[in-house]
């Protein structure tokens, strides 16, 4: 399992620690909680159903409502030891350790010029 202290990525998800745990734990201004679905926080969709997961009970996700066109920004506050893993079973990601703190996920994003729309990269 891989580890990191600053900066991660995993597939289309780039990932960047901000700090320690905060001492307010509630939704920042601008974002709206992440539910849950079967008991994990999907970070990252996929049209496939290969998802990349939060998969741990000591961490909460919340979304950013107005991100840059064709963005998904996310904040995590991580109380222990979460691994990020992706949800395949052949050419998958290895999974990342995320340690206690607060982290800011974002799904990169790519420009078709022919349509002219900026839209999320996808795994």
């Amino acid at each position: 399992m891989k580890t990191f202290k600053i900066r991660a990525a995993q597939g289309e998800l780039y990932i960047r620690r901000v700090g320690d745990l905060p001492k307010n734990r509630g939704i920042p201004s601008g974002y709206t909680e992440l539910s849950r679905e079967d008991g994990k926080l999907i970070v990252g969709h996929s049209g496939t159903g290969h998802y990349h997961v939060l998969d741990g009970p000591a961490c909460s996700v919340a979304v950013m409502d107005r991100p840059p066109e064709g963005m998904r920004i996310l904040r995590a506050v991580v109380e222990s030891d979460t691994p990020l893993v992706h949800l395949r079973d052949h050419d998958t990601h290895e999974p990342i350790m995320f340690g206690p703190g607060e982290y800011e996920i974002r799904v990169t994003r790519e420009y078709d010029p022919y349509e002219k729309l900026a839209r999320q990269q996808m795994d």
